[in-house]
């Protein structure tokens, strides 16, 4: 089993600091994650951030899945089930004591956890926003 690159305690650390008003992270911009929770909820660019902010709160050890390398660094990806009814995929670097290069949307296809469980996927292709098809 595979251990993720970022203590959970850190990333946390950095959320809640982030959600409190310090700049300890960053959306990339455009950013499809957050314009993937719009889609899902018909929600606004500001609750679309805290739901995924507030989805990294959620995760555990348990959720990890692996290590990656994009664009030069070492990403942790997590997978979280059961969250505002559906299963996420979610992908994040820590660099300089900031969270960077998140990515979060709903499960597209089935994930394997570093544990050994399934978390299925829980969006149809037809409701994937047309620029994910």
């Amino acid at each position: 089993m595979s251990k993720s690159r970022y203590d959970l305690g850190i990333v946390k650390k950095l959320v809640r600091e982030w959600m409190d008003g310090e700049d300890k992270g960053w959306f990339s911009a455009p950013s499809c994650s957050v314009d993937y929770v719009i889609h899902v909820f018909e929600c606004t660019q500001v609750e679309a951030e805290e739901t995924i902010l507030v989805g990294i709160l959620m995760l555990e050890s348990s959720n990890f899945i692996r290590r990656i390398y994009v664009w030069g660094s070492v990403a942790d990806e997590y997978g979280l089930q059961s969250y505002l009814g559906h299963n996420w995929y979610i992908k994040f670097v820590v660099e300089d004591g900031e969270l960077e290069q998140i990515s979060f949307h709903p499960s597209e296809k089935e994930m394997r956890l570093a544990n050994g469980r399934a978390i299925r996927p829980s969006i149809r292709s037809d409701e994937m926003p047309p620029w994910r098809k």
